[in-house]
């Protein structure tokens, strides 16, 4: 599919998602530009972290993965790789930050469980599941998911600033798309 046909697409689902999960959201993440800024920039850094020693644990085990994401061709595909990334970035962080723990614990404990440690298992169990859904991407991209979604969980718990980590998660994929072209070259 042609890039353009792939925004579409794309953005046909994803922003009728994205509102479908914000509109559910019972507890409003903060919009407060302040803590977004604060919280994409110790974000960002802590998901490149995770990510370079992931890699570095696939190079030290000689245990390659394939190349899950190809880099983009041309200005069309790059222009499609950063919007639809900065989309997913929306979406899964809407989701699996702020939708689903919060479903998870009113399921495991209620309304008025407010306890830490009700929102520590709901948020473990999250980032499992975000793991299981990268789950394609073979054992080591588990693993990156798996690390990005504690260190995504852990700074939308402190700063509950969704658009912070959303952008984070965002720009941590052009990333991979920008590592890939770097990796061909």
């Amino acid at each position: 599919m042609p890039p353009a046909g792939e925004i579409v697409y794309s953005l046909l689902w994803r922003l009728p998602a994205l509102i479908l999960v914000l509109l559910l959201l019972e507890k409003k993440p903060s919009l407060r530009p302040k803590t977004g800024v604060l919280t994409l920039a110790v974000t960002l850094p802590a998901l490149c972290i995770a990510g370079f020693l992931v890699s570095a644990l696939s190079a030290l085990t000689g245990f390659f993965p394939p190349q899950a994401v190809p880099a983009p061709a041309g200005a069309a595909g790059w222009a499609a790789a950063v919007l639809l990334s900065l989309c997913t970035g929306c979406l899964e962080e809407a989701y699996f930050r702020a939708y689903l723990p919060e479903r998870i614990r009113l399921a495991m404990h209620g309304a008025r469980a407010m306890k830490q440690s009700a929102e520590r298992n709901a948020f473990l169990i999250s980032a499992l599941v975000f793991a299981l859904c990268h789950a394609y991407e073979g054992p080591w991209g588990f693993l990156n998911a798996l690390l990005a979604a504690l260190v995504l969980s852990v700074a939308y718990s402190k700063s509950e600033s969704l658009p912070g980590i959303a952008l984070a998660h965002g720009l941590y994929n052009i990333l991979v798309y920008l590592s890939t072209m770097i990796g061909k070259a």
